[in-house]
């Protein structure tokens, strides 16, 4: 079976070689399509690239891959695709990474996912409360109801050789994309005015389209210690700079999953999640228990922040093990690897059941 994965790449890559695979990881989707690459056979990765979307070549480089590799399917995670790949003529599976957010983006998301699913094409998302909010949007903006969906799928796992460290040298680490919605500088400002708490800030370098964003950037540059940041870091220091924290900190209350969450909790590391007004984070989903993860507004006190990390800290400091353990569990590369090939064989499935109606309506 071929699956021909299109995905979106912020660096130059070599034509010869479209492989997903790479050392600096920028996002939750990228990693997705890593992973993929690496686990589930018959992964054909498309890069497309900064230069390939700026000549508007998306669509010729797709097309291309199509004629030489002859796919089963297309498995892609980009919603504003869905034209294009319609256009194709070849079964579809559209991952929904869409976080929950309010943009004029969202106005034609629902219409995008109605025409997809009446196309054929197969829908999953990858949390409830990513479903339900995208749900009412679209109900709510353009009176649009999209359907059902296949089910839902998560969007990564834990390999075997996490790392656990008894050094904990940080007491609240946090990563994200540098933008002022991630927001990952959060932590350093909630904890500008304690003197003996290290927070420790992973993110990313670059030069944005937004000037708000590049504000951002440049209002950051000037933290020190003990208000460490690391950026462009490679994904396996990540993880070991994460397991080396007493609580890790998810600072967007908007996640439509979590994938730092799992990894923070895959280190046995107890973790912070910060909500809006409604009191709920997606990545809850993720915790194997709910005794795991803390809740916290986003918007409280740098004293109950501060307040809140300590004493969390202190709480979990002899379950790390347990936490580990069970997430490691909730989370194994067989679960992930099994949910992905029912994904799959049911779009295989599917399509050739089409096939064989169609030839019985002929007979």
């Amino acid at each position: 079976m071929k699956i021909l994965l299109p995905y979106s790449t912020h660096f130059e890559v070599v034509k010869t070689d479209s492989s997903a695979k790479g050392k600096v990881i920028t996002g939750g989707i990228e990693k997705f399509c890593k992973d993929l690459e690496d686990n589930i056979d018959g992964i054909i990765p498309v890069a497309i690239t900064k230069q390939d979307k700026e000549n508007r070549q998306t669509k010729r480089v797709i097309r291309d891959a199509i004629a030489l590799h002859d796919p089963d399917m297309i498995l892609f995670n980009n919603p504003w695709w869905s034209n294009m790949m319609m256009s194709f003529n070849v079964p579809l599976i559209c991952i929904m990474h869409e976080p929950l957010v309010r943009d004029i983006r969202m106005v034609e998301l629902g219409i995008i996912l109605r025409d997809l699913n009446d196309s054929g094409c197969h829908i999953h998302f990858v949390s409830p409360d990513q479903l339900e909010f995208h749900r009412n949007m679209a109900k709510r903006i353009k009176d649009v109801q999209f359907g059902a969906i296949k089910g839902f799928i998560n969007p990564s796992f834990l390999p075997d050789d996490m790392p656990y460290s008894s050094d904990l040298i940080y007491d609240v680490s946090t990563v994200g994309r540098c933008d002022n919605e991630k927001a990952p500088f959060l932590i350093h400002q909630k904890l500008r005015n304690s003197s003996d708490l290290n927070s420790l800030v992973m993110t990313n370098d670059g030069v944005y389209k937004s000037s708000t964003v590049n504000d951002y950037v440049q209002d950051n540059q000037h933290w020190t210690e003990p208000r460490h940041t690391m950026r462009g870091l490679p994904h396996s220091e990540v993880i070991e700079h994460i397991s080396r924290s007493k609580v890790f900190c998810s600072t967007w209350p908007k996640e439509s999953w979590g994938i730092t969450a799992m990894e923070a909790l895959g280190c046995g590391v107890p973790t912070i999640l910060m909500t809006g007004d409604n009191d709920i984070h997606a990545s809850e989903i993720v915790a194997a228990s709910r005794s795991h993860y803390f809740k916290i507004n986003r918007k409280c006190s740098s004293d109950e922040f501060e307040t809140t990390v300590r004493e969390f800290a202190i709480t979990m400091k002899n379950r790390r093990d347990e936490i580990a353990e069970m997430t490691r569990e909730k989370h194994s590369l067989s679960k992930w690897k099994s949910c992905i090939d029912k994904v799959i064989n049911m779009r295989y499935d599917d399509k050739n059941k089409s096939r064989s109606d169609l030839t019985e309506f002929f007979i």
